[in-house]
Order: structure tokens, then C-alpha cells, then sequence
């Protein structure tokens, strides 16, 4: 027979832990303020990165997130492609746990922290399913083109990047119902809102490459501007409503800046083989190289380079605790 002090003491260190038999410990680093995540494309696993002191730790997952949304500092909602549920992910606790069960298929979430509505794009069904988080209960499922990637919220609207179909669709997020949607450029990627026009870059008609990123009038659809960036741009934000126009690009390597005022490029830079992510703070960028098993940290204004992490088995998606955007 088992010593029943042990299982007893098993059993105090689980509920001091707040931890269950379903939950994965994340990789725990001791300066939280510092600490950026970072999941893996070529294995199961998230990364611990210390940014002070280039500590690294990790630890497998069963699992690999298609997309991580903050739902308020240092709790996360991260959904996997593959599985029928959604996974919270909790830095002050060290933990990662079953949230709720949801269709297989979902590439992107965005949270509405104003209404606390998690809207979720679904490449298997082509749909957005609009969830109330704090119920767990899903509103409405609202259907669009083929896949579903990208997706941007802005006030009460939310913008839909179907990229197998070509276009942009439009949802009003008060009534959740779509209102709009337009043809872009062929094989789309990235998806931005700048305040008054809707950013598309990516791939380019079959036997093309395509190095431009494209702005169209949300509300007629008609393309308003392009710009030449970089071959096959994945990513396009701004910092801020003001900032500059960033665009990643994994066909050559490279970060454009450019205005969005003028829009003239700025600068253009090399950021390692096959940048795939990018995430920004107050000061700096933050850039995934897939391929070139790095994390890259430039300045904001002058795309110099501050540190680069070896980060191995192909770093994908980044966050931080309260101050990613």
C-alpha cells in the first residue's frame, strides 16, 4: 500500500499550485518584467527568454498554437489548429490550461476587451465565431471566403482576410453581422487597418512574386495606393495610430518602414532567414526567423539592430506579458 503522507502531500502541492493533471507547466524565468515567450514551428514547445540576460528555458508542449491573443496582462488565449479547444495561458501562474472546447481549424484570434468578445477565424469551416470569453458561450458563427488567416479589429468593425478566396470581408461588431466585402490582390497575407484604409500584401498571382503592399477604401473597395516593400510581405502594423508602417517580408529577408503619410520607404533592412513574426513595445521591434533560429530586437526609429537571441527549431510566435502589441 501507498504511504498515504505522500499522497497527501501530492495532493497540498497540487492545490498550492493552483495546477490540475490537464495543466503544462511553462518555463519559468525569475525576472518576469524581462521575459519575452516564444512558440516553436519545428517542435512542440515554447521558449522562456530572459531579454536582460539571454537565459533561455523550455519546455515541450503537446501541441503547437496557430495564434495567441492577450486577454488582459499576463493571461493569454492561444488557439491550436489542430485541437478542439482553446488553451489560456497564465505567466503569473506559470501555466498553460484547457479554456474551452472549440471547432479544429482555427489560423487567427482577436480579442474585443471593450465588450469581451474573442472572435476566432476557422480555415477548416470558413466562419468567425464570435465568443462571449467570460460565459464561454458562443454568440453567432458568420460566414466568409475560403480560409480565413488574418484578422483586424478596429472600433466596431471587424476585418476578415480570406486569403484562398481573395478578399476582404467586414463585420459590424455590434450586430456581428457582415456589411461589406471586397476582391483584393491574388494570394494574399498580412492584413492592417491604418484609420482609414485596409493593408493586404502577400504572395502574388501563381509563376509571379509579389513585392507590393495594397491599400483599399473599406467602404467601396476600390485599391487606393501601393507600395513596394519587400518580396512576399506576411506582416504589416504600426506601433501606434501615427507611427510608421512596418511590413515583414520572408521572400527577402526584410523590414520596410514607411510613412503613412507620404508613403515613402524609409528604410528597408535584412532580418534574418524567413522572418515569419513581429511584435512591438514602446521602444523597440521584435522578429521571428523561422528559419534562421533567431529573435531579432531592433530600434523602433532607426531599424538598428539592439541584441539577437539564438533561439533553435524555428521560433515563431512571440509575446509578452502586458506590453506586446
Amino acid at each position: 500500500m501507498k504511504n498515504p503522507f505522500i499522497i497527501i502531500a501530492i495532493l497540498i502541492a497540487l492545490t498550492l499550485t493552483g495546477c490540475t493533471s490537464n495543466d503544462i507547466a511553462l518555463p519559468k524565468i525569475e525576472n518576469d518584467d524581462s521575459v519575452m515567450y516564444i512558440s516553436h514551428l519545428k517542435e512542440n514547445a515554447i521558449t522562456a527568454l530572459d531579454l536582460s540576460t539571454g537565459k533561455e528555458e523550455k519546455v515541450s508542449l503537446p501541441f503547437r498554437f496557430s495564434s495567441i491573443v492577450e486577454k488582459k496582462p499576463g493571461i493569454f488565449l492561444a488557439s491550436v489548429k489542430e485541437e478542439e479547444s482553446l488553451y489560456e495561458v497564465n505567466i503569473k501562474e506559470n501555466k498553460v490550461s484547457p479554456y474551452m472546447e472549440i471547432e479544429a481549424g482555427i489560423l487567427e484570434l482577436k480579442y474585443d476587451s471593450e465588450n469581451g468578445f474573442l472572435y476566432t477565424a476557422n480555415g477548416k469551416n470558413n466562419t468567425i465565431q464570435v465568443i462571449d470569453i467570460e460565459k464561454k458561450e458562443i454568440l453567432k458563427d458568420v460566414s466568409v471566403g475560403e480560409y480565413p488567416s488574418k484578422m483586424v479589429h478596429n472600433g466596431e468593425r471587424l476585418f476578415v482576410l480570406a486569403s484562398k478566396s481573395g478578399e476582404v470581408y467586414v463585420i459590424d461588431t455590434s450586430t456581428n453581422n457582415l456589411t461589406n466585402s471586397f476582391p483584393v490582390n491574388e494570394r494574399p497575407e498580412g492584413l492592417h487597418f491604418d484609420g482609414k484604409n485596409i493593408w493586404t500584401g502577400g504572395h502574388g498571382a501563381t509563376g509571379e512574386l509579389n513585392e507590393e503592399v495594397f491599400s483599399y477604401d473599406p467602404e467601396t473597395g476600390r485599391e487606393v495606393k501601393t507600395v513596394t516593400t519587400g518580396l512576399m510581405p506576411i506582416q504589416i502594423s504600426q506601433v501606434s495610430g501615427n507611427s510608421s508602417i512596418y511590413v515583414l517580408s520572408h521572400g527577402d529577408h526584410s523590414l520596410t518602414k514607411f510613412s503613412p503619410d507620404t508613403f515613402e520607404v524609409e528604410k528597408k533592412i535584412n532580418v534574418g532567414d524567413n522572418p515569419s513574426f513581429m511584435i512591438a513595445d514602446e521602444e523597440n521591434l521584435y522578429v521571428s526567423s523561422l528559419d534562421g533560429d533567431e529573435v531579432i530586437v531592433l530600434d523602433q526609429d532607426s531599424l538598428d539592430v539592439v541584441d539577437k537571441y539564438e533561439i533553435a527549431n524555428g521560433p515563431y510566435l512571440l509575446f509578452k506579458g502586458g506590453d506586446g502589441k
